[in-house]
């Protein structure tokens, strides 16, 4: 399995298209460079010593091997 990190960018909101609500999403940079978001939601479950991983949105459709992408909670402020 390899892991990779991502590091804390911004927060944003966006429109969810099914409710019009407006979604919190953290926006990550990947170490490739590459940018992703993820729902605030999501992160708020998790505690500051477990560290989310989730799986590599870069990694390609069908990975050699198992890529998961490790985010750092202790965002700078």
């Amino acid at each position: 399995m390899l892991i990779t990190k991502a590091v804390f960018v911004k927060e944003i909101k966006v429109e969810d298209s099914d409710t019009n609500v407006l979604i919190e999403m953290e926006v990550w940079k990947h170490q490739n460079g590459g940018l992703f978001a993820i729902d605030s939601s999501f992160l708020d479950q998790c505690t500051d010593s477990e560290c989310p991983r989730i799986n590599d949105p870069f990694a390609g459709q069908y990975p050699e091997e198992e890529t998961i992408v490790k985010i750092d909670l202790n965002m700078p402020e």
